[in-house]
């Protein structure tokens, strides 16, 4: 099951784009609508030339997380193509983590421990990675997902989020200048990552 907008019982529909970003989304025949890579509990939109999510949009049952063994592997989506995606050689000897955008805790829910691990291993594809610095993965990222996945805003224990990275002025790099992530009407824009790399 993929991101649904009407999860919380009212619609929060997937981003559209702007004419600047419609021309830089990947299109594929392999991808629902043709840009739309669908995984359990979540879907990501990817860049063209960035080789990097747009946006992940998630839906998470508080009521159905489960805590479950990490994937230590992660893997190319082969809908989405090589030649689309960052791989392990970005993150290799270097402070850059592969930073989740539909983080793996907060999409490890469902009717029972398998699909909740199932959801958890999904996570685990380039086409989630963004670019992010380990000081900052590990550090105001890390918190800023906590904060979402404990969210208690009303009785149904539902959240719907979406997160992406917003890329500065340098043409056609794969750096994020910032990363944001917007649940309900809130969009919170996180410290520039420029700060935290020296």
């Amino acid at each position: 099951m993929a991101y649904d907008p009407n999860f919380l019982g009212q619609p929060l529909p997937l981003p559209s784009f702007s004419p600047e970003l419609e021309g830089l989304v990947l299109r594929k025949p392999e991808l629902d609508k043709e840009i739309y890579a669908h995984y359990h509990n979540y879907t990501v939109v990817m860049h063209r030339e960035l080789r990097t999510p747009l946006f992940a949009a998630l839906n998470i049952d508080q009521d159905k997380l489960q805590s479950v063994k990490r994937s230590k592997n992660w893997h190319i989506d082969t809908r989405v193509g090589a030649p689309h995606q960052l791989d392990n050689d970005y993150y290799y000897k270097n402070p850059w983590d592969r930073g989740h955008l539909a983080r793996r805790a907060a999409a490890a829910w469902g009717d029972s421990p398998r699909e909740a691990k199932h959801a958890s291993d999904e996570t685990f594809f380039f086409t989630n990675a963004a670019l992010q610095h380990q000081n900052f993965n590990q550090d105001e990222w890390l918190a800023l997902e906590d904060w979402v996945k404990n969210l208690s805003l009303d009785s149904t224990n539902k959240i719907s989020v979406i997160s992406g990275p917003i890329f500065g002025e340098f043409a056609r790099s794969i750096l994020p200048t910032l990363l944001w992530k917007r649940s309900r009407e809130q969009l919170m824009l996180i410290k520039k990552l420029r700060s935290r790399l020296i």
